[in-house]
C-alpha cells in the first residue's frame, strides 16, 4: 500500500494559522460597524487620502493595531448592529409570480430580490403590483400590497 502525502497547506503551519486568524479579525472588523463617530471604512478612506507613501502606511499601520480591540468590542453584537441600521420596510414592484411547492408562491421583485411565501394563507398576487415588505418580530418578514389587504409571511431567497 502506497502512502500519499498531501501538499503543504499554509493553514497547517503556525504562521499560516496566525495569518488566517489575522485575516479573519480584519474581515470581522471591516464588516462590523464601530460604535465610535467615525467608522472603519471612513478611517480607511482618510488613510487613502495621503499622497506621501510613508504617511499613508503609518495611518494603515495605526488602524491595523486597533482591529483586534475593535473586533472584541463588537463581539456578539454584529448582527444586532446590521439590523438596527436596516430599514423597517421597503417598497418594490412584483415582476414575476411563480407557484412553488404546496401552492406557495415565489415572488421576484424589480430590485432583483426573490421572496418565498412561508405561510399557507391564500391571496391573488400578480406581476406589476406594488408591494411593501415589512420587518416582523423574531426576524420574520411580511409582504402586503401597497393598496392594502392581507399580509403574507415571506422569507428572502435571493
Amino acid at each position: 500500500m502506497r502512502k500519499t502525502t498531501l501538499p503543504a497547506s499554509p493553514l497547517r503551519s503556525r504562521t499560516g494559522l496566525r495569518i488566517a486568524r489575522a485575516a479573519s479579525l480584519a474581515l470581522l472588523a471591516a464588516l462590523a460597524l464601530p460604535t465610535s463617530a467615525t467608522t472603519l471604512a471612513e478611517q480607511l478612506q482618510q488613510c487613502s487620502q495621503f499622497s506621501d507613501d510613508n504617511k499613508r502606511l503609518a495611518c494603515y499601520d495605526k488602524l491595523s493595531g486597533s482591529l483586534k480591540q475593535h473586533a472584541e468590542q463588537q463581539f456578539g453584537q454584529e448582527q444586532k448592529q446590521v439590523i438596527e441600521n436596516a430599514p423597517e420596510s421597503i417598497t418594490a414592484t412584483i415582476t414575476t409570480v411563480q407557484e412553488g411547492a404546496h401552492g406557495k408562491f415565489i415572488f421576484t421583485l424589480d430590485n432583483g430580490q426573490v421572496w418565498r411565501q412561508t405561510d399557507s394563507s391564500r391571496s391573488i398576487w400578480r406581476g406589476g403590483e406594488q408591494i411593501t415588505l415589512e420587518r416582523g418580530a423574531l426576524g420574520s418578514f411580511f409582504m402586503r400590497k401597497t393598496t392594502g389587504g392581507r399580509s403574507l409571511r415571506v422569507k428572502r431567497v435571493k
